[in-house]
């Protein structure tokens, strides 16, 4: 049986380039995601991490849920506390209701794992935490970048404060995840999972594409969009150019001028 940490990575490539293609990724990159719409998503990650920390709780006592659980270093759902009142204000909390049906199904994705098989919980963890080390860090610099946010504030969810060197901290997990034992049918469905977990993030990025609609494009989009109309204009210009010189308008032209043709 090949490494779990190998398989999870070569086996999710596929959906994890889906999920960093959506929409509400690509405008995130882009400065665009509001923050009112911002704090909208918040809820949901909120959502999602209420029931993943809670499971993990649960299951703590499981070997192999034990070697890749690090509830102080890595849970995140006080940390979204913070950044929901700094977004949403002190009546965050009204907004968790009603559930979506993207955050509802994959809160009951993490609850059907719990109560059948907690192994499968890795997959999630391993989806969400080493997400959040990783192409999070970028993120948090683009939340920044774009809203101008105060020192500190707003972006406590990208914030480990108990992780000294993440990339030495990835390395450690994904040793962890190479420590699990488990069968080979059970291996192989936590990679499943992984993808699963996957799909259910883009799902939740898609409840947010209907307020990512007709908003502007960004002075680098403007400017290339300017150049490439200018380029259209000057290759028509040429276009009218030779055409004019062609064989058969020259012949109008001089039969016009001889009085063959009006």
């Amino acid at each position: 049986m090949t490494l779990l940490a190998v398989d999870l990575k070569e086996g999710t490539k596929t959906v994890h380039a889906e999920a960093e293609r959506s929409k509400f990724i690509k405008y995130f990159f882009k400065g665009e995601v509001t923050p009112a719409t911002y704090g909208r998503f918040l809820v949901s990650l909120y959502q999602i991490y209420c029931a993943l920390e809670e499971a993990l709780e649960k299951n703590k006592d499981n070997a192999n849920i034990q070697l890749i659980y690090f509830p102080k270093e890595l849970s995140r759902k006080a940390a979204l506390e913070q950044d929901l009142e700094f977004f949403n204000g002190p009546d965050w909390r009204d907004m968790l209701t009603p559930v979506s049906p993207a955050q509802q199904t994959y809160i009951d994705a993490i609850h059907r794992c719990s109560a059948t098989k907690p192994e499968l919980l890795i997959a999630h963890a391993y989806v969400r935490y080493l997400g959040d080390l990783s192409g999070g860090q970028i993120l948090a610099k683009k939340l920044q970048k774009y809203n101008d946010l105060p020192e500190g504030k707003g972006v406590a969810f990208y914030h480990f404060d108990e992780v000294e060197d993440k990339d030495g901290f990835k390395e450690m997990y994904r040793k962890r995840l190479n420590q699990v034992e488990v069968d080979d049918e059970t291996h192989s469905e936590i990679v499943q999972e992984s993808c699963n977990a996957f799909v259910r993030n883009i799902d939740i990025f898609q409840e947010f594409d209907h307020e990512l609609v007709g908003l502007p494009l960004t002075k680098k989009e403007q400017d290339a969009l300017e150049a490439a109309n200018a380029a259209t204009e000057a290759v028509n210009k040429n276009s009218s150019l030779l055409t004019s010189f062609a064989p058969s308008n020259l012949i109008n032209s001089l039969a016009v001028a001889v009085g063959l043709r009006s």
